[in-house]
């Protein structure tokens, strides 16, 4: 399954490349970014700040970032994370009927 574009994958390489060139190819930075924006998303969710979003957006990224900079294909993440996490949703909503 194609999850992003080609255009899409570009951005993100450069997106990437530069983080990495900041990070000092410090991935445990990113990884304390995602955190970070874990809580501004809940802070602003819950405070109905409609930025909240935007910071939804910049988790994505970051997590893209994760993957491309553990050279990942995101496609292929995808193509096995997606039937599982269905089945998963399958199985918790048969017990909860």
């Amino acid at each position: 399954m194609i999850t992003v574009t080609e255009m899409f994958k570009a951005k993100l390489k450069e997106i990437t490349d530069l983080s990495n060139i900041i990070n000092k190819n410090d991935k445990h930075k990113i990884l304390s970014m995602i955190k970070e924006h874990i809580d501004e998303i809940e802070e602003r969710y819950n405070n109905k700040d409609e930025h909240w979003a935007i910071e939804t957006a910049d988790l994505i990224i970051l997590c893209y970032e994760l993957l491309l900079l553990e050279d990942k294909d995101i496609d292929d993440v995808f193509d096995r994370c997606l039937p599982r996490f269905d089945a998963k949703l399958k199985r918790l909503a048969e017990n909860a009927s």
